[in-house]
C-alpha cells in the first residue's frame, strides 16, 4: 500500500513539473521567440553587442510586434532576446552606455541580463 502511494504521488508530481514547463516554454518565456523581418540594428558604444531589430507582422486576428535580439559581436556569449513588445512596428534604440540600452522608452539596465516583455508591463 505504501508503494502504492509512492508511485502514485511520484507520478502526479513529474506531471505537474512538465506541466509547469511546457506552460512556461509557450506562454512566458521569450527566449524561443523567432524574428520575420529585420528592419534595424544598433551597435553598443564598445562594439561589443548589436541589438538586431525584427518585426513580425500580425494577421487578420493579430497586430504586429516588435522582437530585440542582443547579438554578441565577439561571440562571447549566446544571442538571446531582450525585448518583446505587441501592437509595435518600429523599434527607437539608444545606448545610455556599454550595457544599458533604452528600446521604445523602455530600459533594459544589463543587456546580458535584463530583458523587456511587454505582458509583464
Amino acid at each position: 500500500m505504501k508503494k502504492t502511494v509512492t508511485v502514485i504521488l511520484s507520478v502526479i508530481i513529474a506531471a505537474a513539473v512538465i506541466l509547469t514547463s511546457v506552460v512556461y516554454y509557450f506562454f512566458f518565456d521569450i527566449s524561443h521567440l523567432q524574428g520575420e523581418k529585420l528592419i534595424a540594428k544598433s551597435v553598443s558604444p564598445d562594439n561589443k553587442y548589436t541589438v538586431e531589430v525584427y518585426l513580425n507582422s500580425g494577421s487578420a486576428t493579430t497586430n504586429s510586434a516588435v522582437l530585440c535580439r542582443l547579438h554578441y559581436n565577439d561571440e562571447s556569449g549566446k544571442d538571446r532576446n531582450i525585448y518583446w513588445d505587441y501592437n509595435c512596428t518600429d523599434a527607437n534604440i539608444e545606448w545610455t552606455d556599454n550595457d544599458t540600452v533604452v528600446i521604445n522608452g523602455k530600459t533594459i539596465d544589463d543587456v546580458t541580463k535584463d530583458k523587456y516583455d511587454w505582458r509583464n508591463d
